[in-house]
């Protein structure tokens, strides 16, 4: 076990993990939101995910003895992926069924791969990068239009536009979480923070949000959004943990590789709620690919 680990690294291990408990908490999430408006999902989600990180970062002694300058990157994690990223996502499931939105957002890795070597300074391997555009190519998959009846246009400003901002809005915290690891080494802390900020970020942003951020669920829908967040608070914490061991290269990539579990999970949970077609097959085999590709030649 320990050499399966040593050839796969920690990092990019914990980052298949967290894709498995991802690709969870999306099956709930789906659920919930029958009766779930996306804004109400959201608050649920980042309440969850804050409260667990504090009781963790309060039970390690870690947030008290927290600086400023790694708190404030936490923010800019808040800001960006579950604030800007999390309403834009959960907008895009009820517009466009929540196989196409997962892949669709796992384009993430190709924003976060460039920022890396950008900014980080980080030298992914060839077959990296080629594994990353397996991925994209598997998202360009999905993102065609398969209904003729509707304009492109249409198509585009109706649905589209949301996977693909919130696939941006995700790249940018694991950048962000970088910085604040150059202070100090508590992924805790900065989910506790980040989720917290997402959510005031939210509380601000409703009167900008479709239908004025309508916030609309009942109790079999919290029910489902609070499970949801659970394993979400899992998924978050076995990512930034992998972002903190391992490279942005290849941990963002392999964390994105959910699809192919969310297709086998839809297919049994959410027949009624999801149609999946060959195309949707196709394009979710492209992203679980290229990500066999980075796991593999790292």
């Amino acid at each position: 076990m320990t050499d399966l680990i040593s050839s796969i690294g920690i990092g990019e291990l914990l980052a298949i993990c967290s894709a498995f408990t991802f690709a969870t908490s999306q099956i709930l999430i789906r659920l919930g939101m029958r009766t779930a408006s996306p804004i109400a999902a959201a608050f649920i989600i980042n309440g969850v995910v804050s409260l667990s990180g504090l009781a963790v970062s309060i039970y390690k002694g870690t947030l008290f003895t927290s600086s400023l300058a790694p708190i404030l990157w936490f923010m800019a994690v808040g800001l960006t992926g579950p604030g800007i990223g999390r309403i834009s996502y959960l907008t895009s499931i009820p517009r466009m069924g929540l196989s196409r939105s997962v892949t669709i957002t796992s384009s993430t890795p190709l924003w976060s791969t460039l920022i890396a070597v950008a900014i980080l300074g980080e030298t992914p391997s060839g077959w990296v990068v080629f594994g990353t555009f397996g991925i994209v190519l598997g998202v360009s998959v999905l993102s065609l239009r398969e209904d003729p009846s509707q304009t492109f246009k249409s198509w585009f400003q109706g649905a589209l536009i949301f996977p693909l901002t919130a696939s941006v809005a995700y790249a940018l915290p694991p950048i962000f979480s970088k910085f604040a690891y150059v202070y100090q080494q508590t992924p805790e802390v900065g989910i506790a923070v980040a989720f917290f900020v997402a959510n005031v970020f939210l509380l601000l942003a409703r009167p900008l949000l479709p239908g004025r951020g309508e916030v609309s669920i009942d109790r079999a829908g919290i029910l489902w959004i609070f499970a949801a967040g659970l394993f979400s608070a899992g998924s978050s914490f076995l990512l930034w943990t992998a972002i903190m061991v391992g490279n942005v290269s290849t941990t963002m990539p392999l964390s994105r590789t959910a699809p192919i579990l969310i297709l086998i999970l839809s297919y049994f949970f959410l027949g009624k709620l999801e149609a999946i077609t060959r195309r949707m097959v196709v394009g979710t085999l492209f992203v679980v690919m290229g990500g066999a590709l980075i796991m593999a030649f790292r």
